[in-house]
């Protein structure tokens, strides 16, 4: 079975916001609206995100991620169609409206899932290197650091809204890799 690569993942998020940049600039500094855009509506960011992926979205928690993309076959098999337990995850997916030091509970949270792919996706200040240290440190100490690394499995979405700006970033065991599409 194919991975979702970051890139990949990454490409289709900037399709999708950007697509959608009028409303949700509209929607920005109202966190609870712009987050049940991104991740809980019918119609949210992450369900457009999913389909360009080729893969399904469960947009709500789930022990505790704030949304997962999966396949069909991901699902517990012989059970009630209504019922949402998996057995497989692609991506694990947290979004945090507040960029500080708290963010480590978002990666510790994501580096003890096993899935294809880990997201975080969050909105920091200007001056964010000092925080983006912390969490390389963080992810630095996991036993599957190098593989998360060589798999470039651990992806942070940041973004901004003065500009309507983006940036990706994967994990690498020296630093952190900016991705360009």
């Amino acid at each position: 079975m194919d991975k979702i690569k970051s890139s990949a993942f990454y490409q289709a998020w900037i399709d999708t916001v950007m697509n959608r940049k009028d409303h949700l600039l509209s929607i920005w500094r109202d966190s609870a609206p712009f987050t049940r855009h991104i991740k809980g509506d019918d119609n949210c960011v992450l369900e457009e995100v999913a389909s360009r992926l080729g893969l399904l979205c469960y947009p709500y928690d789930y022990y505790s991620l704030d949304a997962i993309l999966y396949k069909a076959e991901d699902k517990t098999p012989d059970i009630s169609s209504t019922n949402y337990w998996f057995r497989d995850i692609r991506v694990a997916f947290e979004h945090e409206n507040k960029y500080n030091k708290e963010l480590y509970q978002e990666v510790s949270h994501l580096l003890i899932t096993n899935c294809d792919l880990k997201v975080l996706v969050t909105y920091p200040p200007d001056n964010f290197e000092n925080i983006l240290d912390y969490l390389h440190k963080i992810i630095s100490g996991n036993r599957q650091s190098v593989s998360i690394s060589e798999e470039e499995s651990f992806l942070l979405i940041l973004g901004w809204e003065g500009n309507f700006s983006w940036e990706g970033y994967v994990f690498k065991n020296d630093n952190w890799k900016q991705i360009n599409v």
